[in-house]
């Protein structure tokens, strides 16, 4: 598999892993909306384009199909974005680049290797579950600390997820403290969520999730890990090259602001 057929790949298993409440079809691209709760699940996923698109066409219906929804018109873009220019039309148009993020990749034994001596700990006890459980999810709010509409939209996305998930969590003396969420589908784990109480940072706990979360993925079958992380997070990546992760390639997103 090429490069560029292992990235449309990918974004096709990530679209799978967090899927919007609308997702509407437009000559091969997909126009998401999540009533505004992440990006991801507000935006265009444009990797596909069939013969019948017309571009600037497609661009002026874009806009409005966000703007009725009094949302920001948002692409997600990557390498494999088509046409391949669009990231320079988008541009040329106005829309500003925001959120840089890698896409990195691991083989599957490779994390495990990695992650095997943390996860051994006797704190680190993680179990995994494969649906969503109310304990998990208000640590994951307590975690991140998103308020009351996020927390329903970012709960009806957990719940829309189709391939299998494994809910990780972590619990030390009775407290959950580190929780993460994989999706197996085609013999590749999607890491999302990832995600630590503040007081418990930098003490292994995302280490352990990760090993639980390879172990289970290994036995849906996956051989490799991939995962998203932005330029800014510096402490997250360096967790993930500590367990073998790769960059792969970048996307971020162009966004309209409002009124232009």
């Amino acid at each position: 598999m090429s490069n560029l057929s292992l990235i449309r790949h990918i974004e096709t298993l990530a679209r799978d892993a967090w899927p919007a409440e609308e997702a509407t079809g437009l000559h091969g691209w997909i126009m998401r909306f999540n009533q505004g709760v992440t990006r991801r699940a507000n935006s265009v996923w444009p990797n596909e384009l069939s013969q019948t698109g017309n571009v600037p066409d497609m661009l002026d219906q874009v806009e409005r199909f966000y703007r009725a929804y009094d949302q920001p018109p948002r692409y997600q873009i990557c390498p494999a974005a088509q046409p391949v220019e669009l990231d320079a039309l988008l541009s040329r148009r106005g829309y500003a680049a925001v959120a840089p993020t890698h896409v990195q990749i691991a083989e599957l034994a490779t994390l495990l290797a990695r992650t095997r001596a943390v996860a051994g700990a006797p704190s680190a006890r993680v179990t995994v579950h494969s649906a969503l459980d109310d304990r998990w999810f208000a640590t994951y709010q307590q975690a991140e600390e998103f308020g009351d509409h996020a927390a329903a939209m970012r709960r009806a996305i957990l719940q829309r997820i189709a391939p299998a998930t494994g809910y990780a969590l972590l619990v030390r003396n009775h407290t959950p403290v580190a929780l993460g969420l994989g999706v197996a589908e085609d013999g590749m784990l999607g890491i999302f969520s990832m995600a630590t109480v503040p007081a418990y940072r930098r003490q292994g706990a995302a280490t352990a999730v990760l090993h639980a979360l390879g172990e289970w993925a290994a036995g849906q079958g996956a051989t490799r890990a991939y995962l998203q992380v932005m330029h800014a997070n510096r402490p997250a990546q360096a967790l993930y090259a500590r367990a073998g992760f790769e960059t792969l390639y970048d996307y971020h997103y162009r966004e309209l602001a409002d009124g232009s």
